[in-house]
């Protein structure tokens, strides 16, 4: 408290601060190994507990990742939410390998990584993103990100926290955590529930129409009805689990479950969810049951150490969609081909409340092996890397359905008709990594891994996942890195072996690619307690699987026609000073050149060219019984260009730029208990995302909504 001047050492408190900052923390996502965020060969964010709750308790992953990772923003999907990276999404959050303590989340099939309120946010100590191409290490979905979420150490979290908020829309969230630490073991459990109701905000049958993606353009169909925004009802969505260590011993094993409520019917009409029947306990919704165990081994023996795991993932998804309300179904023969008349058009029948159920079961069983080794040449020093991961997949069980007038089941399909066909893969990966200090300010990281998958049509698929990276660290406080990766994201399971029109993809699609390049400066202006990020980058991708437009019912609609190519930059900045702290990221991508993809010009649909977010924490009043801090957030998008699918023909809608304030304000008694009460979009302005779903469209964000919380700790 006595230090006055720039030039004394640093104070404790400071300490602290950059410790929770994230400014001074050792990572151990974007080399496989414990390192200072300087030498890391890629760009990384690092979020901290501490600025999860800066944003308030009902954020979820989503939107803390959109909210402080530059070059992220949400797009919509379908399915469960969805976040873009440089430009580059699909109709679900298929291209960004999301982790849990190096684990992956990630499902097979589908390649969907969750990052909805099925993960708890509460758990977790950290979160490091790593803002590019991951391949090199981590294989195939690592395309444009990797989200690694750290959990706490029951140590630290000694004893136990129990949180519950109830908010606008009958939302209810709650949170469970408690850990120990005892001699050479620790432990940590969580639970975590979400449920709410959410907005349910009536369509026109006049703007219904607008948007809706009929299968005919005369047909004499009236729509409307409603919007269902962010619903995530009847069965709750949760996040139970458990971390235990003991010695060089792990064990992890998780559930969560998560169903959302489409906004719009698979084609892009407002409906009315409470006219449709209950089916194995639920109502309309997309849902992923999934269970994943971890047994690890970790031993160093001098300049060697070794890391070595067993793992499991099981997933049950159930996708329980609306066609519409109201619809023209066309009539297949017994070879599923549609029937036509005399003069070759497809043969429709109006079907009234149709539905469809498809569900299918997946497990994943594997194991890692890697082993580094520190070595000396002369008076240079590095770190050597090899692993080797194993896979088996299998797509076990599927069964679907169609229904009509809200209530029926006209009929069940047959498995060996079923939409996702069963099967089994197995794949095979080799990674090698070298870091070698040339001297302690410059640095080289390379890497490069094989993958190679047997697919379940007997044919074998490889990939080659390079990464270079020159580290120039001229003094503590700045960092320099120039790299170059390839990464690749395989062909989902889902679109190489389904059988429904909409979705039909083919045995020989193949991966997608990404070619980057990114040049990153790091450092810290000390005197103005200032801390940066800025970083340039290049991106290609190719081969990206593109739904061709018009394509009749029987043809092949996914192809490996896409090509994006975007520069962008990125800059992220931290300021901490007594009790105000502050973050601002921001971002702009610029659309070079594109072909089947989702663009106009140079702007990609559904994606702002300029996305800007500011975060503030000040502590009004800080006493040993009593604290209290003030928070806002605010969240800035530029215009961004939607291609609108009508019965008549393809229209670009504009929306609008625009931007959101949220407010809250958080007070501690002692060290038991908390009140807070936070607000976001506190002018109830209306605002719009899209995506690559079925049918592009804009669907509504959130209004205003206000939640209140109460937090014990033991």
């Amino acid at each position: 408290p006595y230090y006055t001047s720039v030039q004394d050492p640093i104070r404790f408190e400071e300490i602290l601060s950059r410790l929770k900052s994230g400014r001074t923390a050792t990572v151990t996502t974007a080399s496989s190994q414990a390192e200072s965020i300087n030498e890391t060969p890629v760009p990384i964010t690092i979020i901290t507990a501490e600025m999860i709750e800066v944003l308030g308790y009902n954020k979820n992953l989503n939107q803390i990742l959109a909210a402080y990772v530059p070059g992220i923003s949400e797009v919509a999907s379908r399915n469960l939410d969805n976040i873009a990276m440089h430009g580059a999404y699909t109709s679900s959050q298929e291209k960004i390998l999301v982790m849990e303590n190096g684990h992956r989340i990630n499902a097979r099939s589908t390649n969907i990584g969750r990052t909805d309120y099925a993960i708890s946010t509460q758990k977790i100590d950290h979160i490091e993103v790593l803002r590019g191409p991951a391949s090199s290490l981590y294989g195939n979905v690592a395309l444009t990100a990797v989200v690694n979420i750290i959990t706490k150490d029951g140590g630290e979290v000694g004893g136990l926290s129990a949180q519950y908020g109830y908010g606008s829309w009958t939302t209810h969230k709650a949170d469970f955590i408690a850990g120990t630490r005892y001699m050479n073991s620790d432990i940590l459990v969580w639970a975590s529930l979400y449920n709410s109701k959410g907005e349910d905000r009536f369509v026109s049958p006049s703007l219904d129409e607008y948007y809706s993606n009929a299968y005919r353009t005369d047909a004499p169909i009236e729509h409307g009805g409603y919007a269902h925004i962010n619903k995530y009802t009847n069965k709750p969505s949760y996040d139970l689990g458990l971390n235990f260590t003991f010695k060089d011993f792990g064990l992890m094993f998780s559930h969560k479950s998560g169903r959302k409520t489409p906004q719009y019917s698979i084609l892009g009409h407002a409906y009315d969810y409470d006219q449709y029947r209950w089916f194995d306990g639920q109502k309309p919704s997309y849902g992923v049951d999934e269970f994943h165990g971890d047994i690890s081994y970790k031993k160093s023996l001098g300049k060697f150490s070794l890391d070595a795991s067993i793992f499991g993932d099981w997933y049950t998804f159930n996708d329980y969609s609306i066609a519409s309300d109201r619809m023209l179904y066309p009539e297949f023969n017994e070879d599923a081909s549609p029937k036509r008349d005399e003069d070759g058009n497809i043969i429709f029948t109006e079907w009234i409340g149709a539905y469809q159920i498809y569900d299918w079961k997946e497990m994943t069983l594997g194991a890692t092996f890697r082993g580094d080794y520190a070595y000396t040449l002369g008076t240079m020093n590095g770190n050597l890397l090899a692993g080797l991961q194993f896979e088996y997949f299998s797509l076990y069980d599927t069964y679907g359905l169609v229904g009509q007038n809200f209530d029926e089941i006209q009929f069940v399909i047959k498995e060996a008709e079923n939409t996702i066909l069963t099967g089994h893969e197995n794949s095979i990966s080799f990674f090698l990594q070298d870091k070698h200090y040339f001297t302690k300010n410059l640095i080289l990281n390379a890497g490069l891994r094989f993958d190679s998958k047997y697919r379940a049509n007997e044919t074998r698929i490889n990939a080659i996942s390079p990464r270079i990276a020159f580290i120039y660290i001229p003094r503590n406080d700045l960092s320099m890195k120039l790299s170059y990766s390839r990464s690749f994201v395989d062909a989902p399971y889902f679109y190489r072996r389904n059988t429904d029109n909409s979705y039909k993809g083919g045995d020989d699609l193949k991966s997608e690619f990404l070619n980057a390049v990114q040049f990153n400066i790091l450092g810290e202006f000390a005197p103005l307690h200032l801390t940066y990020d800025f970083n340039l980058f290049y991106n290609k991708f190719s081969d990206i699987i593109y739904a061709i437009p018009g394509a009749e019912l029987e043809d092949i609609k996914y192809r490996n026609s896409g090509i994006l190519e975007t520069i962008g930059a990125e800059c992220s900045l931290h300021y901490s000073k007594k009790r105000l702290k502050a973050d601002i990221s921001t971002s702009y991508t610029h659309l070079l050149y594109a072909k089947d993809y989702y663009y106009k010009d140079h702007h990609v649909y559904s994606v702002p060219n300029f996305i800007g977010n500011g975060h503030i924490s000040y502590n009004v009043f800080d006493s040993r019984k009593h604290h209290v801090w003030l928070t806002s957030n605010l969240k800035f998008n530029s215009k961004s260009f939607v291609k609108v699918l009508n019965t008549e023909q393809y229209d670009d809608e504009m929306i609008s730029a625009n931007a959101i304030l949220d407010l809250g304000a958080r007070y501690q008694i002692g060290n038991h208990v908390t009140l807070q009460v936070d607000c976001e979009n506190i002018f109830n302005k209306t605002t719009y995302m899209s995506g690559a779903t079925m049918t592009v469209m804009p669907w509504y964000m959130p209004g205003r909504t206000v939640m209140a919380i109460i937090k014990f700790n033991i």
